[in-house]
């Protein structure tokens, strides 16, 4: 009893202790001293879920987001449910996730540590503002932002009657950095002015928060165009963030960025690469190389996004100091090393990204590190004797900027098929995606506060739990692991390689911010690059050609047409060239390249004896040339000979389509001819809980004759419509087509606008098309605008009776081909141009 006696006294005051020297680190973290409370950190023994929190928030000051992640998640192990430890521990571990880029995963972390919160405290609790401030901090809309620094404005300056608080001038920053980015910039000075003033009266010593503030003035100033005063106060906030965080920290990194652009503004290049080369420095954890010529390891780094910007901001000096300075060629050849490992960075953060909002947001940062590849190559090529090799990294890096997302996607799947992962993981993985699906589809429906709050939590919870299983499969099939990031960009010759005879592979790439547009020209053996002006009519061209098209309005079709042709193949495809690959970039993805005019026409009322470039050329299209290297590798489905045909035909609130009845009618027949069995559902049995039921990895050709409609600013909302049950609404989302399992050689979407969605700068289209491929369709049919009834049933009737064997572009060229020649009203762009092939 008394070896049992002392032993709670000897564990009490190791408790006790630990307690004590938790709040002592509280101290020095409240007071900037962050290298003090690092070395203190080494004296706390076992320590509870509240120490771990202030020992994680020292790391996350620090800059050293891996140990702050881990002293977070062991806090929010150890706290009990509704608890301030756990609120504390989940919104510390949404401010790594948004450290490391993690955007939506911060955002759902802050807004659970908020609802706990909420219970604990109610509305007007010190803790709450916290929240809101951080919730302010992850937003990506300024609006949101700004609504949620002033509600934590508002209670601060409730609870403390003194001005003089830290937290009320942590408040007024945030809200000058919003005020910044809405330019605004005087109420942002105002701001910022007020803030440091608290800091100074708080701590006359000094805060690294000041260091903040300067910066935030400096950049202020910058885009004000007062480079003098800029210089001035990021020297001043670099000069306290050494004092208060060494030499070594991503807000020193990031200040030394800051300085090295004002000096490449001014023209001294050199000088802002030294600048740039100690921000590398001082944002690694082992680098000290001054050589500018040198690059870290793109592993070891504090700050993942203040690295990718000093990569991109040295490669960038490089680049200028070539081209307005030196003409030196080492120089091209320094700017090109670096962003290669720019490139790198890359790639290791889409591994790190759990959600694919986050993976979508780093395509659109990415995007600009692959558009400055683009240009520096196409660059190189043109001042270099050989010229082959930088035109084919031109390519390489226009080709890094498509769809990356959905060939990870796509990699992933195919890497749990190589790893023989068991089916009951399978399944269970399955249902975890339909779940979340579920969510997301009704969070995206805006429901009332209450039920978004449940949504969200029950959301929370399941993506936790996905999470989980990720890492226990990488973990137990490290084979999976391996291949699931193994995502090959293609070369010219790879792709060269697998190319039919007859075949020309065109790819573009528009570059917004020096408006030129790249095009690559391949066949099996010939490769072109070339680098035309965007004009200034050129978006005016693509909206033109789409809206004359649709409102047949015949001089601007006949314009646009002809025009666009002009600048997009700035070299015809070749004498023996039948079939045309398009890889489009952002917005040429919305434009039928089919209808293009080859040439002037005579009269512009005779439709059928236009040169429309669908004469000439089957078209398909990719969103990437590795989606198509990986297309034409797939075995076809030659063992199944089934096909699933549905159509609801009527609908509750939507208009009928009586030709879609006739339309499954006559493919039965066409598909019966050509020995394949056809299932018919039509009516009533054409309703999402029966196709959602069924194993349609079954079929090799799946054919929805209904209404589909895109959400361009929300395509988890965009959907076909299907007959609805008790249990299902008969929306088919395309949250719930990505969880779909095909192995269809064609997926053809015969309803309206299905080929469009969000324009998404480094992914692409994003939409029901995007959802198919995703799903395991290896060929998709989908339309560019509304479809009228009657037509799009004898175009889908040509399209299956050419259908031959699996060249369904050729199929679908003369179906096209019979309606253009018709000499009737269907012989209109507007009746046939708008079903495009996704594949081959």
């Amino acid at each position: 009893m008394h070896y049992r006696l002392l032993f709670i006294l000897l564990f009490t005051a190791a408790c006790l202790q630990a307690q004590t020297n938790c709040n002592q680190l509280r101290t020095l973290l409240e007071n900037g001293d962050i290298e003090t409370a690092v070395e203190a950190i080494r004296e706390i023994k076992t320590p509870e879920a509240a120490c771990n929190i202030v020992i994680g928030e020292v790391y996350l000051q620090k800059g050293r987001n891996d140990l702050a992640m881990q002293f977070f998640e062991k806090a929010l192990q150890q706290s009990k449910k509704d608890t301030e430890d756990q609120a504390a521990a989940l919104n510390n571990l949404g401010l790594v996730f948004w450290n490391t880029g993690n955007y939506y995963e911060a955002k759902e972390y802050i807004l659970q540590a908020l609802n706990i919160r909420k219970k604990i405290y109610g509305n007007t609790h010190e803790k709450i503002a916290a929240s809101y401030n951080d919730l302010g901090l992850v937003s990506t809309d300024e609006d949101a932002a700004l609504e949620n620094y002033e509600k934590s404005l508002a209670i601060y300056e409730k609870l403390y009657q003194s001005k003089e608080h830290r937290k009320i001038a942590q408040s007024k920053t945030n809200i000058g950095i919003i005020y910044r980015q809405m330019e605004f910039y005087g109420d942002a000075q105002n701001h910022f002015n007020d803030a440091l003033k608290i800091w100074q009266s708080l701590h006359p010593e000094g805060h690294p928060n000041e260091g903040f503030i300067l910066t935030n003035i400096g950049r202020t100033y910058q885009l004000l165009g007062d480079m003098d005063a800029a210089e001035l106060h990021y020297g001043k906030a670099l000069a306290i963030y050494k004092k208060h965080y060494g030499q070594k920290h991503p807000e020193v990194a990031s200040t030394y960025n800051l300085i090295g652009n004002i000096y490449n503004i001014r023209g001294k290049f050199e000088e802002a690469i030294g600048e740039y080369q100690r921000a590398l420095i001082a944002n690694s954890i082992y680098f000290d190389d001054q050589n500018i010529e040198t690059n870290p390891s793109v592993n070891q780094y504090f700050n993942a996004n203040t690295l990718l910007n000093s990569l991109y901001y040295k490669a960038q000096a490089f680049e200028d100091l070539h081209l307005s300075y030196s003409l030196k060629f080492k120089d091209l050849k320094y700017s090109l090393s670096t962003l290669q490992s720019a490139d790198s960075l890359i790639d290791n953060l889409r591994q790190i990204s759990t959600n694919e909002a986050d993976k979508l947001a780093l395509g659109e940062v990415a995007s600009q590190v692959y558009e400055n590849g683009v240009r520096l190559c196409h660059y190189m090529a043109e001042v270099s004797v050989k010229k082959d090799p930088y035109y084919e990294l031109s390519f390489y890096f226009a080709e890094k900027s498509k769809a990356a997302v959905l060939l990870e996607a796509i990699s992933n799947a195919s890497a749990k098929s190589y790893a023989n992962i068991p089916d009951e993981k399978l399944a269970e993985e399955s249902e975890l995606q339909s779940e979340i699906a579920y969510y997301e589809q009704k969070l995206a429906q805006k429901p009332d506060e209450e039920t978004e709050k449940r949504y969200r939590q029950q959301l929370f919870e399941l993506k936790q739990r996905y999470s989980r299983f990720v890492q226990s499969l990488e973990t137990e099939y490290p084979q999976y692991f391996n291949l699931k990031y193994n995502v090959h960009i293609p070369t010219v010759k790879e792709i060269q390689k697998g190319m039919g005879e007859q075949t020309s592979l065109i790819s573009y790439f528009i570059a917004d911010r020096n408006q030129r547009l790249y095009i690559y020209q391949m066949t099996k053996d010939k490769f072109r690059a070339d680098n035309v002006p965007q004009t200034e009519n050129f978006n005016r061209y693509i909206s033109g050609l789409r809206n004359s098209i649709y409102f047949k309005d015949d001089d601007v079709y006949h314009f646009t047409a002809s025009q666009l042709y002009n600048i997009l193949f700035p070299a015809t495809p070749g004498k023996n060239i039948k079939s045309l690959v398009v890889i489009p970039s952002g917005r040429l993805g919305t434009i039928p390249f089919e209808a293009l005019l080859t040439k002037s026409s005579k009269s512009a009322l005779d439709y059928s004896s236009n040169n429309y470039l669908a004469k000439g050329y089957a078209v398909s299209y990719q969103y990437a040339a590795a989606l198509y290297i990986q297309n034409k590798n797939k075995p076809l489905s030659e063992g199944k000979s089934n096909a699933l045909l549905c159509a609801p035909v009527t609908f509750k609130n939507l208009s009928d389509l009586p030709a879609t009845n006739d339309e499954v009618n006559k493919l039965q027949n066409i598909f019966t001819g050509k020995s394949i069995d056809p299932e018919i559902l039509l009516e009533a049995d054409a309703s999402e809980a029966l196709i959602r039921s069924k194993d349609l990895s079954l079929y090799r050709y799946l054919h929805f004759a209904t209404h589909g409609v895109v959400n361009e600013t929300n395509p988890a909302l965009s959907r076909i419509f299907l007959k609805e049950t008790s249990d299902h609404d008969g929306n088919l989302y395309s949250g719930e087509i990505y969880n779909l399992k095909l192995e269809a050689d064609l997926v053809t979407l015969s309803a309206c606008e299905t080929g469009l969605g969000k324009i998404s700068k480094g992914e692409g289209i994003i939409g029901l098309s995007r959802a198919l491929l995703y799903a395991g369709a290896n060929n998709v049919v989908v339309s560019l605008w509304n479809v009228a009834d009657a037509s799009t049933s004898d175009l889908m009737t040509s399209f299956y009776n050419n259908l031959s064997g699996a060249n369904f572009s050729q199929a679908l060229q003369k179906a096209k081909l019979d309606m253009i020649n018709s000499s009737s009203e269907y012989s209109k762009p507007y009746y046939w141009a708008p079903f495009v092939l996704i594949g081959e």
